[in-house]
């Protein structure tokens, strides 16, 4: 066969090829499950809702990437653990018991927590209640799919103990919303009286109850999960406004008025400035103690003599990890960081009451 062809009967042989891969063909049989009807409940173009969720998905931190890098590819020995929950392979992997043995990775999306081509619907591929570290279940209806990462990576009761070695990585982890919520897993100092806001009995859908209820725009609410937007200043107020709950009470800030002057310094502000308040206060105590650095890490290789002194380090990173600045549960918060404050001012939880002029906070239990 001369060499024009041969030359003709390649480009032949690889036309044969490419029509036959690309004939994707829609067939609709008598008794398929998959019709056509059901395929354009999501890609028809009167679907609106599939792309105001799409747009609003696009605005979350989920589709950022900017964590997707914690994998085994980017280092094995310390981010294999972390697949399952910054990667959208590792959580399937995880979810369903089956080892993911792909090479590459890719963000939380869509088919992270739906698998409509599988299960022919859009519902959740899990609402299965999620048991925290500490044994306490989370059982929130839809939002328990969140709770499955959104929550303290150790149980505090056997993780903060005597002689504990603390670490940079130390701590309850970046993402401890579901434990928050419940009032649960943090560091309890004995004989100091806990309390839960209305949170953790009135949101009944967890998350989803204020985090995906309807946004203005779509830079807040729906698949966004986001309750502000900084560049437009849209506040996602729809949910905290039910009728149920804060009845139409909040608009233009979070920032509600306390119940009480929490910080101990004269002036009842927003939550989130008494919250601000009590973990400043804190932190110049954790300093003091050599548990924390400057950049508000625990202090590498510090071993802590009592568990009462590490269980101020982590309830300061409980609270500042979960990010709400005290709105997810004010009256867990608040309690956490006036016992720790108390302990490392006196060496008692209950036994120290800061009034205005007292002057600068010193610590008098550093173990």
């Amino acid at each position: 066969m001369n060499k024009k062809a041969m030359l003709i009967s390649a480009a032949l042989a690889v036309a044969v090829l490419f029509l036959a891969g690309c004939e994707r063909k829609v067939v609709v049989e008598d008794n398929d499950q998959t019709s056509l009807a059901s395929c354009f409940t999501c890609h028809g173009d009167q679907e609106f809702a599939m792309l105001a969720a799409k747009n609003q998905w696009e605005h979350s931190q989920h589709a950022s990437g900017e964590n997707a890098d914690r994998n085994r590819n980017y280092d094995p020995t310390r981010y294999q653990t972390c697949e399952k929950c910054h990667t959208n392979e590792g959580f399937i992997a995880e979810l369903t018991g089956t080892p993911y043995e792909g090479g590459e990775f890719s963000v939380i999306g869509c088919f992270t927590c739906h698998a409509p081509h599988t299960n022919g619907n859009l519902d959740l591929r899990t609402t299965a209640a999620v048991a925290l570290l500490n044994g306490d279940s989370y059982d929130r209806e839809e939002s328990n799919i969140c709770a499955r990462c959104h929550q303290a990576r150790e149980n505090a009761t056997t993780y903060i103990v005597d002689g504990v070695r603390l670490s940079t990585r130390w701590g309850p982890h970046h993402s401890n919303q579901a434990d928050m919520l419940l009032g649960s897993n943090a560091y309890e100092y004995e004989g100091f009286d806990y309390d839960n806001s209305a949170h953790t009995n009135a949101a009944d859908e967890g998350c989803l109850n204020c985090h995906m209820a309807p946004g203005i725009s779509n830079m807040v609410g729906g698949h966004t999960f986001r309750m502000y937007d900084e560049e437009s200043e849209h506040i996602l107020v729809s949910g905290c406004n039910a009728a149920t709950c804060h009845n139409g009470d909040i608009s233009g800030s979070f920032n509600v008025t306390a119940d009480e002057d929490y910080d101990w310094d004269g002036n009842t502000e927003g939550v989130a400035d008494e919250i601000t308040g009590l973990l400043d206060s804190l932190f110049v105590l954790l300093q003091a103690g050599n548990l924390m650095t400057s950049s508000g890490s625990p202090v590498n290789n510090r071993v802590v003599a009592l568990a009462e002194s590490a269980g101020a380090v982590y309830n300061y990173l409980f609270v500042e990890e979960d990010k709400s600045e005290g709105i997810h549960n004010t009256e867990y918060a608040v309690g956490l960081l006036q016992s720790s404050i108390n302990y490392l001012a006196t060496g008692d939880p209950n036994g120290f009451l800061r009034k205005p002029g007292m002057g600068t906070l010193t610590m008098a239990a550093a173990h």
